[in-house]
């Protein structure tokens, strides 16, 4: 990484002195109905979140055997619950006799899945455990009625699943040898999540998604938040294929500007490292800690989507903070964080989902600068026109 981030300083160096930016080959048009159209919603649910990996959780928040998470997926509702040998497994959260949903709460600790409706009950490790009355339920073959399993796996300090139990999942090969690579040098698996967030949004996925790959916007949706801190329209960009990493800064780096300057640990304090996780991540790496926003749609509605946002940093040891001081440093971390996303991103993204519903909304463009959207369009558009394995 040593040379991909000294290129991409001195590319951002110079743009910054020039007034440019890494751009597209060209302005794209596009319809608003890329965000109302039912049918493509639900080729995005099935051809995009029911075939390739993507994050769930962070690691910690399975901490120990038997922690589980309830995850609201566009295919499936799920449970993620931690084994007894350290592994972690994926179930679809309902029950085998009659569907009744097995778990309500977002997380928690559970010994034994247990039914509301008939009381049948489940192990850990998703097989049936209990049939009850089974004198007068008849012969079946319980082996085959376990929980029905959907293919997860733990990487770099996250748990990534495939919605689609015909799956197989390997996170490497879908991540590709640099930005697999790029992951691992970032330690995530030794930091911890920090209180995540979920919010439901009314807002198709992929305007969510934009809103948060967009440098373009800061200073004019920001003027009083991260406007003031970080460049607006300034990015250099490393394009892997399906996934891509980019550098933005912060104002401080103007003190470099026409230095001949290469990389050194001191950097982490006036830029900001950003990888896009195809197929509906982001992550920032800050000087302190990380952030990670994924966007997934709900069910095949263009209109809803879920956005889920975490903040990973090292552990109360590792940051040499007393425990008081570190708690209150997240808590205003994430009053920050909440303030601007609900004051000043939600109604500009949930905005442009209502009026984009208007019959003559016309043609609109994105423009040359706006390279992350264009990537990002680019791997959405590969991924919907891939006919998936029967």
């Amino acid at each position: 990484m040593q040379t991909v981030r000294d290129r991409a300083l001195r590319k951002l160096l110079t743009h910054l002195s020039d007034s440019v930016t890494d751009q597209w080959d060209e302005i794209a048009p596009f319809q608003s109905s890329d965000y109302h159209d039912p049918a493509l919603a639900e080729l995005e649910r099935d051809r995009i979140f029911g075939e390739v990996p993507f994050i769930v959780a962070h690691s910690t928040e399975l901490a120990g055997k038997n922690d589980f998470i309830s995850v609201e997926l566009p295919r499936n509702k799920a449970i993620v619950i931690r084994q007894k040998d350290g592994s972690v497994k994926a179930f679809v959260n309902a029950c085998r006799h009659r569907g009744a949903e097995l778990v309500t709460e977002e997380s928690g600790k559970c010994r034994i899945f247990s039914c509301p409706y008939h009381r049948w009950s489940y192990d850990p490790d998703g097989r049936l455990r209990n049939v009850t009355l089974d004198n007068t339920f008849g012969d079946f073959d319980r082996s085959r009625f376990g929980l029905v399993e959907l293919p997860v796996e733990e990487r770099h300090g996250f748990v990534w699943i495939i919605d689609n139990a015909r799956r197989e999942i390997d996170v490497a090969a879908w991540l590709g040898p640099e930005m697999d690579g790029i992951l691992a040098g970032f330690g995530i698996d030794r930091l911890v999540s920090i209180d995540p967030h979920t919010y439901r949004r009314p807002t198709n996925w992929k305007i969510m998604q934009d809103g948060f790959l967009d440098n373009y916007h800061v200073k004019y949706a920001h003027p009083n938040t991260a406007g003031k801190m970080l460049h607006t329209n300034a990015v250099a960009m490393e394009d892997y294929g399906r996934h891509f990493w980019f550098l933005t800064s912060r104002k401080s780096i103007d003190q470099f500007i026409g230095q001949d300057v290469t990389w050194d640990p001191s950097m982490v304090n006036h830029t900001i490292e950003s990888c896009f996780l195809a197929p509906n991540t982001m992550l920032l790496k800050h000087a302190t800690h990380i952030e990670l926003l994924t966007f997934r749609p709900v069910g095949a509605d263009p209109n809803e989507s879920i956005m889920q946002m975490r903040v990973m940093a090292p552990t109360v040891e590792d940051s040499g903070l007393a425990e008081e001081h570190w708690e209150k440093r997240w808590k205003k971390n994430w009053d920050i964080l909440i303030s601007i996303l609900h004051d000043e991103d939600f109604p500009i993204l949930d905005g442009s989902q209502r009026v984009l519903s208007s019959m003559d909304a016309g043609t609109m463009l994105l423009g040359r600068n706006e390279l992350a959207s264009h990537l990002f369009r680019r791997e959405v558009r590969r991924l919907v026109e891939t006919a998936p394995e029967v």
